[in-house]
């Protein structure tokens, strides 16, 4: 590659932390900037393309991802980016394609292994996806995809013995967790991972009324508040649809502002009362529960038919939702919070599930092990919430 068309050093170390950050608006401008000065440089178009997918911008990050790979087909990293976005547009056999790619440039590439086992697994390639599955030693949210393969193969004994293994090394494993929880009520025998086997149990619901004496006075300081932080609409690998979210490294209850600091208070008032209610419990979910009140919040805001899809928060211990602005259920549970042991990639028709409808000001704490999606609303309206995880040490 010639020197001389290479951004200088800063401005593509300035470009990727930017990226890191959450800080999209700006990346995008610098990453457009250096690609039109050095149009040959790859690195330029691989961040625009990351940024234009986290943004929901597909068919543009389509054509940055595939002008990064032109440029540098040796990049197993573009290669994978390229196959992310052929996947979100639903172009499944293009995306194995560049996934493979990736991986025979680097045999040991993580990230494309998991990508293609998910791939495959929606595809129906049951066997391909497990093979994937195994050779990924990815974090903690992918353990569980081998034995997601496994169900879907029928192969129901095997799981057992996979769980009994796991429950020896890697007791702590919210996704692990959650799956143990699902096979366990279906096939009627309990697993040897005894994280939260029976999450739903573990759901405790309190109002923020208890804690002040004007709710709505509070209610609407936090929003303004919260209308100070930045949002991004659909943001790329999270739950939320038809709705803004605040950036990903945008913790709330850093925010020095008088109301979150005193919502972050009475979050750990409740937490006190949540752990004393289960105390005796004797699964690791209670018996190991944090002692540290480390929180990670968040705000969305959702709009007319802004709901999340089924999902779990792997890095979290605890979680919990605030609401803050709630819509009518219309008799159908309109905005309504779903909990379910039922995952993304496996279900039963006859898993527990529970649906609570919350007013203004109620709190909601779950095992972040349970799976929780949001019913869509038709009203036009907004609904308001703050979530946080209590994240466990390390």
């Amino acid at each position: 590659m010639d020197k001389s068309k290479n951004p200088p050093k800063k401005q593509l170390i300035n470009l990727l932390e930017r990226y890191q950050k959450g800080q999209y608006a700006e990346a995008e401008n610098l990453a457009v900037s250096i690609t039109q000065e050095f149009p040959e440089h790859p690195f330029g178009w691989k961040v625009l393309g990351a940024v234009l997918a986290s943004t929901g911008r597909k068919s543009e990050a389509l054509d940055a991802n595939r002008t990064a790979v032109v440029l540098f087909p040796e990049d197993p990293e573009a290669h994978n980016n390229l196959g992310n976005t052929l996947k979100e547009l639903g172009r499944l056999d293009e995306a194995e394609v560049s996934y493979t790619q990736a991986i025979k440039l680097k045999p040991d590439y993580n990230k494309a292994l998991s990508n293609r086992s998910y791939l495959f697994f929606d595809k129906r390639e049951y066997e391909a996806a497990l093979r994937d599955a195994d050779a990924c030693t990815l974090g903690k949210e992918h353990k569980a995809l081998p034995l997601v393969s496994l169900y879907a193969l029928g192969r129901i004994s095997e799981i057992y013995k996979r769980l009994e293994n796991q429950s020896k090394s890697d007791t702590e494993n919210i996704s692990l967790a959650a799956f143990a929880a699902f096979i366990s009520e279906k096939e009627k025998k309990p697993t040897a991972y005894n994280f939260c086997p029976n999450p739903i149990d573990f759901i405790h619901t309190a109002n923020l009324s208890s804690h002040l004496s004007d709710l709505d006075v509070f209610v609407r300081g936090i929003i303004e508040e919260l209308n100070e932080i930045k949002t991004i609409w659909e943001p790329s690998g999270k739950a939320t649809v038809n709705g803004f979210q605040s950036l990903g490294d945008i913790n709330l209850f850093k925010n020095q502002s008088v109301k979150l600091t005193q919502l972050k208070s009475i979050i750990i008032n409740e937490i006190e009362t949540y752990y004393l209610k289960f105390q005796n419990e004797e699964c690791t979910y209670i018996q190991q529960f944090p002692n540290t009140r480390n929180l990670f919040g968040w705000t969305v805001i959702f709009k007319q038919q802004g709901h999340q899809n089924l999902h779990i928060h792997p890095g979290g211990w605890l979680s919990g939702v605030i609401y803050l602005k709630v819509v009518p259920s219309l008799g159908r549970n309109e905005g309504a919070i779903e909990f379910s042991l039922n995952g993304k990639h496996y279900r039963d028709v006859n898993s527990s599930n529970l649906i609570f409808q919350p007013e203004v000001g109620d709190i909601v704490f779950f095992p972040s092990s349970l799976h929780h999606k949001t019913i869509p609303f038709t009203t036009d309206a907004d609904r308001i919430i703050v979530s946080f995880d209590l994240i466990p040490k390390g």
